[in-house]
């Protein structure tokens, strides 16, 4: 009994110590410093969001490559992700208190979109990306989550728009390889996160009436 116990100690810390999900703490670690540095250090708090957003390129590639796809990664990475996103809107609510609703409204629905439909591909036994589980979903979905360059283009729009908005309070006149940060902005980033908002709603709206026609299905069964 005791060895058994150990075993399965020891296959829980096999799982918490694969290098996606190390990464996946790295990535957690350089958020608390984002949130620490944020208000009074701007430039080292970019940093070191932008380094905790490029791990999430990382600790997918790295569990593909060693084999190490865990349930727990995958909610690690989609947790991580959601309060990455949650803490810079928080803050930019902050820098621009006006237009405080407008970012808290954003936080709100991607914190709902995202939690609803993960929760209702995995409660039906799916991923939250695969064909399978989004076979009878609207056809925003199918199309956002079957085109990797339309789902990576979308995803870094947002986040770039939001952290181009962060740098432009501090900076305004930013500039990137002689591109004025606020021509990109409009012009490249906008764009996308408008649309991501538009599937957020689809994802969001999708979700729901499934969880809902399930409870119907269930009552009718009784």
């Amino acid at each position: 009994r005791g060895l058994g116990r150990h075993l399965r100690k020891m296959s829980t810390a096999t799982v918490f110590l694969y290098v996606p999900n190390l990464i996946g703490y790295g990535r957690v670690v350089l958020l608390a410093a984002f949130y620490a540095l944020a208000l009074e250090h701007w430039g080292l708090a970019l940093v070191c969001y932008v380094a905790s957003f490029a791990g999430d390129l990382f600790d997918g590639y790295f569990a593909k490559k060693l084999d190490q796809c865990s349930t727990f990664g995958m909610v690690l990475d989609m947790v991580t992700d959601r309060i990455a996103t949650a803490g810079l809107l928080s803050f930019l609510s902050i820098l621009y208190s006006r237009y405080a609703i407008v970012f808290v409204a954003l936080q709100g629905l991607d914190l709902s979109s995202h939690w609803f439909h993960m929760y209702s591909t995995a409660t039906a036994g799916g991923h939250h990306k695969s064909e399978a589980a989004l076979a009878k979903r609207n056809v925003v979905l199918r199309v956002y989550y079957a085109s990797y360059p339309l789902f990576a283009y979308l995803c870094v729009s947002a986040e770039l728009t939001y952290i181009a908005l962060y740098i432009l309070h501090f900076k305004p006149d930013a500039a990137f390889a002689g591109i004025p940060l606020k021509v990109a902005l409009k012009c490249t980033f906008a764009p996308g996160c408008v649309i991501k908002q538009i599937v957020n709603v689809a994802q969001l709206v999708s979700a729901a009436n499934d969880l809902a026609s399930r409870d119907l299905a269930a009552e009718k069964h009784q």
